[in-house]
């Protein structure tokens, strides 16, 4: 039986509302109707008033 190719979809937390973001490439929140940031470093998205990312203590350019 072939096995089907599986799409790898990374699903992360909204920083505002926390429902799942579908896809972390798009950067928009549908439930909040916002842009989401993500740290420079680890991808994890953050708030916009966040200066140090809570993941990893990377600091956040404004």
């Amino acid at each position: 039986m072939a096995e089907k190719n599986k799409i790898n979809k990374e699903e992360m937390p909204c920083p505002y509302c926390d429902k799942e973001i579908a896809e972390s490439s798009f950067p928009y929140c549908e439930p909040c109707k916002l842009t989401i940031f993500y740290c420079p470093q680890c991808h994890q998205p953050v708030s916009r008033d966040t200066d140090v990312c809570p993941k990893c203590g990377t600091k956040i350019k404004k």
